[in-house]
C-alpha cells in the first residue's frame, strides 16, 4: 500500500516537533544549571563570597566571579530566547492554522530579536 504524500508530511512533521520538544526540554536543564551558576558567581562577588569558594571546592572564587556571572548570564539568556521561541512555536501550532513554514520563520524572527535586544543589554 502506497502511502500518501500528505501522510509522509505529517510524519516529517512530527519527527521535527519531537526533536525541538526534546530539545526544548534539555535546554531547560542546561538554563537551569547555569542559573544556578550565575546566582553561585553573583554571591561570589559578595563580601560573603568565601562560603561560595568552599562550596564549589575554589571553582567559583571572588576574582572570577564577575567573569563566570557575565559569561555565564549571557548564554542563559540565549537559551532563553531559543527557549521562549520554540514555546511559541509550539503554542501556535495548537491554536492556529498555519503553515509550518511560516511558524518556522516567526520563531526565528523571534528568537533573533530577543538575542539582539539581550545582546544589547549586554553591552
Amino acid at each position: 500500500m502506497m502511502k500518501s504524500a500528505s501522510h509522509e508530511k505529517y510524519l516529517k512533521d512530527r519527527t521535527t516537533l519531537s526533536t525541538l520538544i526534546r530539545m526544548n526540554r534539555c535546554f531547560s536543564w542546561i538554563m537551569l544549571v547555569l542559573f544556578f551558576i550565575t546566582v553561585l558567581s553573583g554571591y561570589s562577588m559578595t563580601s560573603k563570597g568565601d562560603l561560595v569558594r568552599k562550596i564549589t571546592l575554589g571553582l567559583i572564587n571572588r576574582k572570577n566571579g564577575y567573569f563566570i556571572h557575565i559569561n555565564a548570564s549571557y548564554v542563559l539568556s540565549i537559551l532563553v530566547s531559543f527557549h521562549i521561541s520554540v514555546n511559541f512555536r509550539l503554542f501556535l501550532r495548537r491554536r492556529a492554522k498555519v503553515t509550518a513554514t511560516f511558524l518556522n520563520v516567526l520563531a526565528l524572527a523571534l528568537f533573533l530579536l530577543l538575542v539582539l535586544f539581550f545582546t544589547a543589554l549586554r553591552f
